[in-house]
């Protein structure tokens, strides 16, 4: 890549859109964290995934568009891109975020509603197993 204005600007705003998806991503991992408040493991899960994957990307947009160097302008597109999403479309995703976490929650606690209702049957037939299975173990040895 020459110093041709036209390539730089198109780095630019493809770096500025790399820091705008950046931003709806997290904002999603947001609403998804906000969802679950009592789950700290599941947000410092969140945020590793989020900051390893983002440095993959941009370690490879970098390879790509920069070619194998990530130039201070990129930098400074991806961080605008990151600002300009939180200052004008952060309140209007926000509400379709909150709706989509929303719906995996109770997705989630509709497809476990089986094996917990299959645990809470094998507490109550614990005793039974338990027993069975004393006996179980003196009917398998051989005696002397």
């Amino acid at each position: 890549m020459g110093n041709y204005i036209s390539q730089q600007l198109i780095s630019f705003l493809r770096a500025a859109l790399l820091g705008l998806t950046a931003g709806a991503v997290y904002d999603l991992l947001r609403s998804v964290r906000l969802r679950s408040v009592r789950s700290r493991g599941l947000t410092h899960l969140l945020d590793v995934v989020y900051v390893l994957s983002l440095l993959l990307v941009v370690f490879l947009f970098a390879l790509r568009q920069g070619q194998g160097e990530l130039r201070l302008y990129m930098l400074l597109a991806m961080i605008l891109g990151f600002s300009f999403y939180f200052l004008l479309f952060c309140q209007f995703f926000r509400p379709l975020w909150t709706f989509w976490a929303e719906i995996l929650a109770l997705s989630t606690r509709l497809l476990l509603a089986p094996a917990k209702f299959l645990l809470g049957c094998g507490k109550k037939f614990q005793i039974y197993i338990k027993k069975l299975f004393h006996f179980w173990c003196k009917c398998a040895t051989i005696g002397k």
